[in-house]
C-alpha cells in the first residue's frame, strides 16, 4: 500500500510539472515555478555532495540560444518601441522548466531506485490518462469540477478560456493537445517495445492508456490527432530503423481484443450518453463530417485558415512588429481591440514572425533542435522517438505557438545525470 501511495505521489507532482497551473493563493505563481524552486534547491545540494561539474556543456549551448532568443525579443520591442516583452525572459523560462524537471526526476529516482526513458514516459502517460479521466468525470460531478475549479483559482489566463470544453487539472486546450500528443509517441515507443508474453500487464497498462488518450484526450484538444496519427506512422516506419516489435503475436493478441472492447464501448456511451455523443462528434468532427458529408471539415481549421495572414513589410519579416499578444492601444485589420492575438493570429509560426522576425522564429526552432540533437546522441537506441517528438513541436506551431519544452526537460535532465555519474565511476 505504501508503494502505492508513493507512485501516486510521485504522479501527482509529475502533474503539477507537466501541467502547472496558476495557485489561487499566489498571485502571478503557479506549480511549476514551485517545482522549479525545489528543483534548485535539490541540485545545489546535490553538487555539495559530489565531486562533479556544476553545469554541462549541453546545458550552455541551451541557455546561450535562449539568450540569443531573449535579447532578440528585446531588441525587436525596442525597434518597435512596444512593450510586449512576452520572450524577452525567456532564458529564465527554459532555466525554469529544466529546474522543475530536476525535481520530477530526483523523486522518481528516489522512490524507484533507478531512473530511465521508460519510467520518465510511463509517468507522462499515467499523468496524461488521469487528466483524461478527471476531466470526463467532471462532466458527470458538478461536485468534483466545482473542486477541481476551486484548486486552480484564477487560471483563465494561463490556461485560457474553457467554456463547452472538457479540462483537467491545469490541462485544457492546444498546448495540452501537444502534450498528449507526445505522451502518445511515447506510448508507441513502449507499446512496441514491450515483450507481451513476460509482461502483459505492464502492455496491456499501455495500450489502454493509448485509447483514452487518443479518445478522451480529442475531447480536450483536437491537437490530439496530430499525436494519434505520429504514432501510427512510428508503427508503419519501425522496419526502416531495423527495429520491430518484440513477440509480434503476442502483440497482436492483446491488441485487436483491447481496440475492439474499445470500440464497442465507445460505440454504446455514444447511444446512451448526450454529453459523450456531443463530446466525441466535437473530438472526431473531421471523421464524422467525412462519413456524413462526404468532405473532411473541422470548424478550427476553417478558423485558422482565416487566421494565415502575411506580413507585407521587409522589417517584420526581419525583426517583427514586437506584438505577440494583441495591443489594446493600436487598431489592426479587424478593428480595435483588447484580447486576442496580434494580427488575430493564433498560427505559431506567423506569432513568433510578427513579434521577433524569421531570426527569432530560426532561434525558437534551433532550441528544440539542439535538444532533440542532444537526446539523440545521449540515447543512441531512442532516436526515432525524439525525432518524432521533435515533429510533435514543429507540427504543432502550424497551429499554436505553445511548445513541448516540459517532454524534453526531464529527458536532458536525465542526461546530465547518467553523465555525472559516469564521470564519478572513472
Amino acid at each position: 500500500m505504501g508503494r502505492i501511495l508513493s507512485y501516486l505521489f510521485v504522479g501527482l507532482v509529475a502533474s503539477l510539472f507537466f501541467f502547472p497551473f496558476n495557485l489561487p493563493f499566489a498571485d502571478g505563481v503557479n506549480t511549476k515555478m514551485i517545482l522549479a524552486a525545489i528543483g534548485l534547491a535539490l541540485f545545489f545540494l546535490d553538487k555539495t555532495t559530489q565531486r562533479s561539474s556544476f553545469v554541462s556543456k549541453d546545458f550552455l549551448i541551451f541557455c546561450l540560444i535562449a539568450a540569443f532568443i531573449s535579447i532578440w525579443a528585446l531588441s525587436s520591442t525596442t525597434i518597435n518601441k512596444t512593450h510586449d516583452y512576452s520572450f524577452a525572459s525567456y532564458i529564465i523560462s527554459v532555466i525554469v522548466w529544466l529546474a522543475g524537471a530536476y525535481t520530477v526526476v530526483w523523486l522518481i529516482r528516489a522512490v524507484h531506485g533507478s531512473i530511465s526513458i521508460e519510467l520518465i514516459g510511463s509517468y507522462l502517460a499515467a499523468v496524461c490518462v488521469g487528466q483524461c479521466l478527471l476531466a470526463y468525470f467532471m462532466t458527470l460531478s458538478p461536485e468534483l469540477k466545482s473542486f477541481i475549479d476551486g484548486l486552480m483559482g484564477d487560471s483563465e489566463r494561463f490556461m485560457g478560456k474553457v467554456e463547452g470544453r472538457l479540462y483537467g487539472l491545469g490541462a485544457a486546450l492546444d498546448p495540452t493537445g501537444l502534450r498528449f500528443s507526445a505522451a502518445l509517441i511515447i506510448l508507441a515507443h513502449l507499446i512496441s517495445h514491450t515483450d507481451y508474453s513476460k509482461k502483459a500487464r505492464g502492455g496491456l497498462l499501455y495500450m489502454l492508456s493509448f485509447m483514452i488518450i487518443t479518445v478522451i484526450g480529442n475531447m480536450i484538444a483536437r491537437t490530439t490527432l496530430v499525436g494519434a496519427l505520429l504514432a501510427i506512422l512510428y508503427f508503419l516506419l519501425m522496419p526502416l530503423w531495423g527495429q520491430k516489435l518484440t513477440n509480434a503475436g503476442a502483440f497482436w493478441a492483446f491488441t485487436l481484443p483491447i481496440l475492439l472492447m474499445g470500440i464497442l464501448l465507445c460505440i454504446w456511451l455514444y447511444d446512451v450518453s448526450p454529453k459523450f455523443r456531443s463530446d466525441i462528434r466535437f473530438g472526431f468532427e473531421g471523421f464524422f463530417s467525412l462519413a456524413e458529408k462526404g468532405r473532411w471539415e473541422v470548424h478550427s481549421n476553417e478558423v485558422l485558415k482565416r487566421m494565415i495572414v502575411w506580413p507585407e513589410a521587409l522589417k517584420t519579416w526581419v525583426v517583427g512588429d514586437g506584438f505577440f499578444d494583441n495591443p489594446d492601444d493600436i487598431p489592426n485589420r479587424l478593428g480595435k481591440v483588447k484580447e486576442g492575438f496580434y494580427m488575430m493570429t493564433d498560427v505559431g509560426y506567423l506569432r513568433y514572425i510578427f513579434y521577433f522576425g524569421t531570426i527569432g522564429l530560426i532561434g525558437m526552432i534551433a532550441i528544440f533542435v539542439q535538444m532533440t540533437v542532444t537526446c539523440c546522441r545521449k540515447f543512441q537506441g531512442y532516436v526515432p522517438l525524439f525525432i518524432f517528438l521533435l515533429l510533435v513541436n514543429l507540427i504543432g506551431w502550424l497551429k499554436v505557438s505553445s511548445d513541448i519544452i516540459m517532454i524534453f526537460a526531464p529527458f536532458l535532465i536525465l542526461a546530465y545525470i547518467q553523465d555525472e555519474e559516469a564521470k564519478a565511476q572513472i
